[in-house]
């Protein structure tokens, strides 16, 4: 007799919540992180119980933390072990022989038992930092935390395409219940809520000290974390995470050690000396070494802030704030041309109707093509975290299957999201056929201060946008303090475009960063569109066109900018023209209807101020070799 084949479909969650439930760095990397471990470990009791591993690729349960020789510190094991565990998309697919439910069950349980696992090692370690009687409603979160959803579909005569069908549509259904259940374990009354979570009951203390393991891991006196989030923040080594103020300021720091080396070693010879801050220890990123330390201290508005969360006394603190700056900080940002630009790229990248690609490939290739599919996708995640991390100045959060999530220097952000889109392309291609796939690239560029949450929500909205786009795009969404937000989308291989979508913005930067066109004048243009009528009279709409292009030709041409055009290089006058700063469109065929001129000046506006943001973070600055125009 035959045993019976299923298609096994299993998803862990939550995702996308729980990653965003973040105040520092290392909330957010091990969130990622541990939701990696949860789905490896689904994959393993699959692989175990005898199940062919489609998604992820078998390959990937192979790979083991290196053992280290010589002096390894826990940072470097802590390191070795996510190597291990890098790029397990949260969804496993498999065929399974037999009781599929069985299998399900057992995948489950090796989920729950990593989820528990982690939790010990972390109260080992902070057990101090528990209230009494913690660990009952601590041990209700836990198990109530995971979503574990499950569905699988025989495949008749190896009909794997229809199968992984029902399979995947039983899922989704499956998904679309919840199970609401009441607590059980109440903690005692007056217990705040968690920071982060805002609905689970806090497992800390209320009394703490500003000193010992509360410092080392960054709890805030008024700070207040579940189980889960205390194990996202003591669940890694501290020193293992760059702060996000230190990625934003990443370019300007490798600039001052070239051009101010003994400025820069002196003020990070005096936060080594310092007893309470927190350096980063990371061998395998050579930009960190520049100043391993929160990039949050070159900010004028923030050393004070920064020095009273390491004291016991504010005024104390304040004093001790203003000494060291006098001493360390103000002959750096004097000696420096430029003042570091305290704006971070949350860089959200996704593949392009990756579905669609898997059921062609399903109907002609079987489950052999997926598993090709599978393993260029392997390929891509390693390809990602060089990128991101080695090539450009940045921090890779994720990268499992399509899915990409870091944070970048905004000076790197434009060829970091250029190289992943081609690394894309170049994994896929030779394994799906035409047409190749591609890969929608979202820029959300913030405050180095802004929280997390609203980062990763601007990065997530870029992302949107590219793809709304039409897919296979790069969207670039600045939010200024106190400021308009700006947004920009190109495809990243436009048909007609007489100039490609990148070496347009850097032509924009040019522009703005030289004297040709000041900053001002893109605003003058703004407020006049603005109160321009945007609805035509319909016997007057061309005319009206006409009006508004010779008022913007007018602003333009009173630019105060110069133009290098003699032979000899000297400087002559010259007024700037539509075609000058990209509107020839506009130029050469003006619109009948004053809408169109209306939308594409707007257009323009906000292109031109995103451009304006991203030559102010590179002004002045050492780039990338590779990193534009």
């Amino acid at each position: 007799m035959t045993t019976q084949s299923y298609v096994l479909v299993l998803k862990v969650g939550p995702v996308q919540g729980f990653i965003a439930q973040a105040r520092r760095t290392r909330d957010l990397w091990f969130g990622s992180y541990l939701l990696s471990s949860l789905s490896r470990a689904m994959a393993c009791a699959l692989r175990d119980a005898g199940a062919e591993l489609i998604f992820p690729h078998p390959e990937q349960l192979d790979v083991a933390a290196p053992k280290l020789s010589g002096r390894v510190t826990k940072t470097d094991q802590a390191l070795a072990d996510a190597e291990a565990v890098k790029g397990f998309p949260n969804k496993v697919l498999a065929v399974v022989k037999g009781d599929a439910a069985e299998v399900a069950r057992a995948a489950r349980e090796a989920a729950r038992a990593t989820l528990r696992e982690q939790w010990e090692r972390v109260r080992e370690r902070g057990g101090p930092l528990l209230a009494e009687g913690a660990d009952a409603w601590a041990d209700e979160q836990l198990d109530t935390f995971l979503e574990f959803h499950a569905a699988w579909a025989p495949m008749e005569d190896g009909e794997y395409p229809m199968a992984r069908e029902e399979a995947e549509a039983a899922l989704e259904a499956r998904r679309g219940l919840r199970e609401f259940r009441a607590w059980t374990q109440a903690p005692p009354a007056g217990t705040h809520k968690s920071s982060l979570d805002g609905g689970r009951a806090s497992v800390l203390k209320r009394e703490r000290p500003r000193s010992g393991e509360w410092k080392r891991l960054r709890i805030g006196e008024r700070e207040e974390l579940d189980a889960l989030g205390l194990l996202k923040r003591a669940g890694g080594e501290p020193d293992q995470f760059v702060p996000v103020p230190s990625i934003g300021l990443a370019a300007w720091l490798e600039t001052a050690s070239k051009r101010h080396g003994p400025k820069l070693s002196a003020l990070r010879g005096a936060c080594a000396d310092h007893r309470g801050f927190t350096s980063v220890y990371r061998k395998d990123l050579a930009w960190v070494n520049a100043f391993p330390f929160d990039g949050q201290l070159l900010l004028s508005d923030r050393w004070r802030p920064y020095f009273a969360e390491w004291s016991e006394d504010p005024k104390v603190a304040k004093q001790e704030a203003e000494r060291f700056a006098d001493t360390h900080i103000r002959p750096l940002l004097a000696a420096m041309s430029v003042e570091p630009y305290p704006y971070v790229a949350c860089l959200v990248a996704d593949g392009d109707r990756m579905g669609e690609l898997l059921r062609r490939l399903a109907e002609h290739g079987g489950i052999e093509a997926h598993r090709r599919v599978s393993h260029a996708l392997a390929s891509f995640t390693d390809e990602a975290r060089d990128i991101v991390q080695s090539r450009y100045r940045g921090m890779l959060v994720y990268a499992g299957g399509d899915d990409v999530l870091a944070f970048v220097c905004p000076a790197d952000a434009l060829e970091c999201a250029r190289a992943l889109a081609t690394a894309f392309s170049k994994h896929l291609s030779p394994v799906s056929g035409a047409p190749a796939p591609t890969l929608s690239v979202g820029l959300g560029i913030g405050h180095v201060m802004e929280s997390l949450g609203q980062l990763l929500a601007l990065g997530r909205r870029a992302e949107k946008a590219a793809k709304n786009a039409g897919r296979d795009a790069l969207a670039v969404l600045v939010a200024k303090h106190a400021g308009r937000e700006r947004l920009w989308t190109a495809s990243w291989t436009p048909k007609g475009a007489a100039v490609e979508p990148l070496s347009r913005l850097y032509q924009d930067m040019a522009l703005l960063g030289g004297d040709r066109l000041p900053l001002g004048k893109v605003h003058e243009v703004e407020t006049m569109v603005r109160r321009f009528p945007a609805e035509p009279d319909e016997a007057s709409s061309k005319e009206q066109a006409g009006v508004l292009l010779s008022e913007v030709s007018r602003i333009l041409a009173r630019a105060e900018g110069r133009a290098r055009d003699s032979e000899d290089g000297e400087r002559k006058d010259k007024a700037l023209s539509l075609t000058d700063v990209g509107l020839e469109t506009l130029s050469e065929e003006p619109p009948e209807c004053v809408e169109t001129v209306h939308a594409r000046l707007l257009a323009w506006v906000d292109r031109m101020l995103v451009a304006g943001t991203l030559e102010r973070s590179r002004r002045g600055l050492e780039l990338r070799e590779g990193g534009g125009a």
